[in-house]
């Protein structure tokens, strides 16, 4: 089914400042050329561009498209507000990059094998450049064996355990996904996973993930672009390296984040467009979604980036983004994403810089509020019907079965001393209720 069906759907074409987000990140960009888009530009509601543009955490992408377009009908406001978030975005990603190096060389040092997701090493494979992504904390995957040892040495690294939840029988090892610390000097938070995803699917093991690693230099050169206004931390980044996903991967999981959080935040769909031109044996990819139930979340990743940013398919992806259930489940996605989408509203009179108030550019959270599991804006959640319909049904079977297994949430309803930690197998449908009717 062919994904411009998708577009016309959404009906957000109507959506003037949307549109022109979208535009912007495009990486063939030729925006400024169309006269149709010239006019419009006059009309632009500049505050919600940057409403949306900090919802979606792509400010990086734009300031610097609009800078480059250096266009009359863009206020001059905007562009210097833009640049302030710009600057402390690289600021805050080099900060990232120096205390990911410090932490993976200290697990490294006492043989714990170390996997950078996200942030600034996939800014780094994906756009070349930390700068040009936005992340709010460190994100690291250990095999879970090490995560007790791991956990001690985050403790002597000057981070304290967010959660506090204790770990269940070792049902955590496929139930859970990360544990999450906090180095309060520093305001870095560090997600420590043992496992890619949280719904205790099939994944790839640690092992295989590691046998497929790539290698990711830190930004040297940046840092030395940077280091007079940075911190100390900042200052120390080398071009030492870390780890990150293969290309193949690193696929596999964007696409099943991206879908499982119903790709509200333009972010995650624009890693796919910029993975999607990198060298990758895409007929290899494909068995492995296969294994790992990952069509139905490949195919909608698909069919979104080639409807929202024109991303080229590679020919062997082209059948599972062509499907129905790809297509359904990208109508799905973007009534998350429409969900959570700033409203219009009325903005000052007048024409270019003038349309633009100092008093409208309030001070951004872009870059520092904590995103919950699977919002998508406005308090709402994706349903657990969508959740289930990203799984094929040997896969939503499983899902069913680990249910009746313990979780770590079930120590925070009902503590148990660790020898008693058994009781909680047939406490299990007790404690699910109990969570159930406290939720009403």
């Amino acid at each position: 089914m062919a994904t411009k069906s998708i577009w016309e759907l959404a009906n957000w074409n109507e959506d003037q400042e949307l549109t022109l987000l979208l535009s912007l990140l495009r990486k063939d960009v030729n925006l400024w050329q169309d006269t149709a888009t010239l006019s419009q530009l006059q009309e632009m509601d500049w505050s919600r561009l940057l409403r949306l543009t900090e919802h979606h955490r792509v400010v990086p992408t734009v300031y610097l498209q609009l800078k480059t377009s250096n266009h009359p009908f863009i206020p001059a406001e905007l562009l210097r507000y833009l640049q302030g978030q710009y600057q402390r975005n690289t600021l805050r990603m080099l900060q990232l990059q120096a205390e990911a190096e410090r932490l993976t060389r200290l697990l490294t040092a006492h043989g714990i094998r170390v996997l950078m997701l996200k942030g600034p090493a996939l800014a780094q494979q994906l756009y070349g450049d930390v700068s040009l992504r936005t992340s709010k904390d460190i994100d690291l995957l250990i095999a879970p064996d090490d995560m007790d040892e791991a956990e001690h040495w985050m403790m002597e690294a000057g981070y304290a355990s967010k959660s506090g939840e204790v770990r269940v029988l070792g049902s955590w090892k496929w139930k859970d996904h990360h544990a999450s610390f906090l180095q309060l000097q520093k305001r870095v938070e560090v997600e420590l996973h043992w496992r890619l995803h949280p719904d205790g699917g099939r994944e790839p093991s640690f092992d295989e993930l590691w046998d497929c690693r790539q290698m990711s230099k830190a930004a040297g050169e940046q840092a030395s672009r940077m280091a007079s206004a940075t911190s100390v931390e900042c200052r120390t980044v080398t071009t030492s390296c870390m780890y990150t996903l293969g290309s193949q991967h690193q696929f596999l999981y964007l696409s099943a984040h991206g879908a499982r959080h119903g790709w509200f935040r333009l972010r995650w769909l624009v890693d796919i467009d910029r993975l999607a031109v990198r060298a990758v044996d895409w007929g290899a990819l494909l068995p492995l979604l296969r294994r790992y139930g990952g069509l139905p979340a490949g195919g909608q990743a698909w069919a979104l980036a080639a409807a929202l940013l024109g991303t080229p398919i590679p020919e062997p992806m082209r059948p599972i983004s062509a499907t129905r259930q790809a297509h359904r489940l990208a109508l799905s996605a973007l009534a998350f994403m429409q969900a959570s989408v700033p409203a219009p509203y009325p903005v000052a009179t007048g024409t270019g810089t003038d349309r633009l108030a100092r008093s409208e550019l309030l001070p951004s959270v872009a870059l520092t509020e904590p995103m919950k599991a699977t919002p998508t804006g406005g308090g709402t959640s994706v349903s657990r019907a969508y959740l289930l319909s990203l799984k094929e049904p040997r896969h939503r079977l499983w899902y069913f079965i680990s249910r009746l297994f313990p979780s770590t949430r079930d120590s925070v309803v009902f503590p148990l001393p660790r020898q008693l930690h058994f009781l909680y197998i047939p406490l299990r449908p007790f404690l699910w209720l109990k969570r159930r009717f406290s939720k009403h």
